[in-house]
């Protein structure tokens, strides 16, 4: 695989792999250096990439002149955007700069149609219970950053991970029932969640007359 590759970079296409075959609206939230975005307009119509770091989405911006992406500067957790207006969400490596895990997550999944899918890669603070697969992890992160050669970031770092994968997990169910958080092999997670389908309005009940009425 040929261009600039790091962890981040490494996940966009399995975060790209998340977006429904037939979706016409995608959303790059904390789009950072723009590579995802960038992916995602390679079978999306429409993909807005939204960034709160102004620098960093100028960067993005001149680093993909060429691509029809939507670059919007403003605030995830207060964006300029409708809700219900997304087929996908998609975030990488940017959650765990949000002060509220919870109030993040609700702001995230009301972005997302009915039928659409909220999909998160993120960095989880290991406990005791998970020093088996933290260690296994940074050794083969390392690895493979050796030998891809990691290409530096420029988006700004924020450091340690506030939650646990059990405090993610838990967070997930509380606020997204039947969201899905699983251990990616490079040290981070995904978080997947498809929005249900609203129900169609009941119908009414047809009543008839009761005995003795008019």
């Amino acid at each position: 695989m040929s261009g600039p590759w790091n962890v981040n970079i490494h996940y966009d296409a399995r975060l790209a792999a998340c977006v429904p075959a037939s979706a016409a609206a995608v959303l790059d939230a904390g789009c950072g250096d723009g590579f995802l975005a960038a992916r995602l307009t390679r079978h999306v119509p429409h993909v807005i990439a939204i960034d709160i770091d102004a620098p960093v989405l100028g960067r993005a911006r001149a680093r993909f002149p060429g691509v029809p992406v939507t670059w919007c500067h403003g605030d995830i957790l207060t964006p300029p955007l409708r809700p219900g207006s997304f087929d996908a969400v998609l975030s990488n490596a940017m959650f765990h700069h949000l002060p509220d895990t919870r109030a993040a997550l609700r702001q995230l999944s009301r972005l997302v149609r009915p039928g659409g899918t909220l999909a998160i890669v993120g960095f989880p603070r290991a406990e005791l219970r998970d020093l088996p697969w933290a260690v296994g992890t940074a050794v083969l992160r390392g690895v493979t950053i050796r030998v891809r050669r990691k290409w530096p970031h420029t988006a700004p770092t924020a450091w340690p991970p506030r939650d646990s994968i059990r405090e993610l997990r838990q967070a997930a169910r509380d606020v997204l029932p039947g969201s899905r958080v699983r251990l990616l092999s490079l040290g981070r997670y995904l978080l997947t969640w498809t929005r249900p389908a609203e129900l169609a309005p009941a119908m009414p009940v047809a009543t008839g007359r009761r005995r003795g009425g008019p």
